[in-house]
């Protein structure tokens, strides 16, 4: 499987654009972005196992990322 550490920033920002500094919160949000990428990659070879067009399932999953929304209260 392709790396996805180029999906990663170099650092990370918060609401008030500042750099985030606490290693182990950056560390559990990268790990989760690698996991996130092992589980795209996973959908993404079923569905073309099966023969789904994969411009169609490349729309569905952007459009499933761009829809997410914070369910935090007051964060």
């Amino acid at each position: 499987m392709k790396s996805n550490k180029s999906f990663i920033p170099k650092y990370w920002l918060g609401k008030d654009k500042q750099k985030i500094s606490c290693k182990e919160k950056i560390n559990v949000l990268n790990e989760n972005i690698h996991e996130l990428h092992e589980v795209i990659s996973d959908i993404y070879d079923e569905a073309v196992l099966i023969g789904i067009d994969e411009e169609q399932l490349k729309d569905v999953l952007l459009n499933l990322i761009k829809s997410t929304k914070n369910n935090l209260n007051n964060v």
